[in-house]
């Protein structure tokens, strides 16, 4: 992704192109060009001049037709891409096995390949014999969930960003009136991929894979803190430890009424 004097270089470029494309000379200039990133090309230009008061807001040189959105695939296209492979190869998808393919990447296109390949290169080691199912997917899931490929770690890095993590934290802990959902820090996220807005006008993260990568990324300074060595008084993992379970309750049970007992004291002597 260009970014920087590099970017403003090749708009640049561009812009000159087109002014000069009638000049002798000029007339292999492409009739017309796409530029694909995360963002629409003024958002980046209002990145790189901040103190701007609007003149960047526009398209770089007022020749931009159209701005579109790549959606991702639905449950059919995802059935319909992996029937290629079986075609190709003779392995087969089971139907369970493209519901889940679904649910853990919602459609997003490098999600929906990498989880396929995580299975069929790598699980299955090129066996073409061996059907896909559901637990494959999930295995498949955790396992890039934990190894944190280079397109989830570039967005993680996002989640730095204080407006990136402002956004992130209000929705994952439910405080999420403290953002609105249409404004720029929210549709700046939502254009990275990591949250999309439901029927309902709410954020969400985009999928379960990126939900789960986000949460352990927020919280993992904070898991580093949490004492390992605390001992369960309650179980061993087989028996139940009535005794002290009764003597736990007790305690909570006593240190709520202290607290309602002192409350009722306060508002007699009101």
């Amino acid at each position: 992704m260009l970014t920087g004097p590099a970017l403003l270089t090749f708009l640049a470029q561009i812009r000159d192109g087109y002014n000069y494309r009638f000049q002798p000379g000029h007339n292999k200039f492409p009739r017309s060009l796409a530029l694909v990133g995360l963002r629409d090309i003024r958002d980046y230009l209002a990145l790189e001049h901040p103190q701007s008061t609007g003149e960047h807001q526009a398209s770089p040189f007022n020749i931009v037709t159209e701005t579109m959105t790549l959606a991702n695939f639905t449950q059919k296209e995802i059935g319909a891409l992996y029937r290629q492979h079986t075609e190709a190869t003779g392995q087969v998808f089971e139907d369970k096995a493209i519901e889940r393919a679904w649910y853990w990447s919602e459609g997003q296109p490098w999600l929906v390949n990498a989880l396929a390949r995580q299975i069929v290169d790598y699980k299955l080691k090129g066996d073409r014999s061996t059907s896909v199912t559901t637990i494959l997917f999930d295995e498949a899931a955790e396992t890039l969930i934990k190894q944190r490929d280079p397109h989830i770690d570039s967005l993680l890095k996002r989640l730095k960003e204080p407006r990136v993590k402002k956004v992130m934290e209000s929705v994952l802990t439910g405080t999420i009136a403290a953002v609105s959902p249409n404004d720029d820090d929210s549709r700046y996220c939502r254009d990275l991929g990591l949250l999309e807005l439901t029927n309902e006008n709410l954020l969400r993260p985009s999928n379960p894979i990126y939900k789960e990568v986000i949460i352990r990324t927020l919280t993992d300074q904070v898991d580093k803190f949490i004492p390992k060595t605390s001992v369960n008084i309650w179980t061993d993992g087989q028996t139940l430890f009535l005794t002290n379970l009764l003597k736990e309750f007790q305690i909570f049970w006593r240190n709520i009424m202290d607290a309602r007992t002192k409350q009722f004291k306060l508002f007699k002597i009101i």
